[in-house]
């Protein structure tokens, strides 16, 4: 992935800090109202039902959205720091322009959604579900996706840097042209036909590893 391409989130030059940070999410889905402009520090989401929320230019640092619901929501601009998301379920989201630095996201489910212009990085999202997602100029760094489902995925500008590949799920996803070399990357999952390795970039202990999934025999 050309640098040049990843547009980072353009955030407003001062962020309103939310006192009341639950209150204030409370209110916008009450209202049908956008969130713009706010920093969210430590807000409890857990669980919350925030279905088609609307976020711009905001910031969530240290906040928990465990097993919370973002189906169809809209992210654009955003920065998400430090956050708990394990089993958050935000199938057919869209996230536009967002950083996500140390989330926790073990099981999250994104099957459907759209990833354009993000940042994912030092993260965890083991077992993570992004099955048919959109992924547009998606950079992929020091992340744990073991055991997660990257499926019938369709991309450009996908980057994988430094992470690890452990059991991942790759059935449907056409890995032409994709560098995997300063990946960890072991026993993922292929068809048995072997076609979305077609063009992908490994390096020679991957090589031997892949040679085993498709049933080859190296002497």
């Amino acid at each position: 992935m050309e640098r040049n391409k990843l547009l980072e989130p353009a955030l407003p030059a001062r962020l309103e800090l939310a006192e009341r940070p639950e209150e204030l999410v409370d209110m916008a889905l009450a209202r049908g109202d956008a969130l713009t402009g706010w920093q969210i520090v430590g807000a409890d989401l857990t669980g919350m039902d925030l279905t088609e929320l609307e976020v711009q230019g905001c910031l969530f640092q240290g906040c928990r959205f465990t097993g919370a619901n973002w189906h169809g929501a809209r992210f654009a601009d955003v920065v998400f720091r430090n956050c708990e998301c394990s089993a958050l379920q935000a199938e057919d989201a869209d996230f536009c322009r967002c950083r996500m630095e140390n989330i926790k996201a073990m099981g999250a489910g994104f099957a459907g959604s759209r990833l354009a212009h993000v940042r994912l990085e030092n993260s965890n999202l083991r077992q993570a579900n992004l099955t048919g997602a959109l992924l547009q100029q998606v950079l992929m760094k020091q992340t744990d996706l073991s055991e997660a489902f990257l499926a019938q995925c369709r991309h450009k500008g996908l980057a994988f840097r430094e992470c690890t590949l452990m059991g991942t799920s790759f059935f449907g996803t056409l890995l032409n042209g994709l560098d995997f070399t300063d990946s960890r990357m072991e026993g993922i999952v292929v068809s048995d036909t072997g076609k979305e390795l077609r063009g992908a970039i490994v390096n020679v202990n991957q090589a031997a590893d892949l040679a085993r999934v498709l049933g080859l025999v190296i002497r």
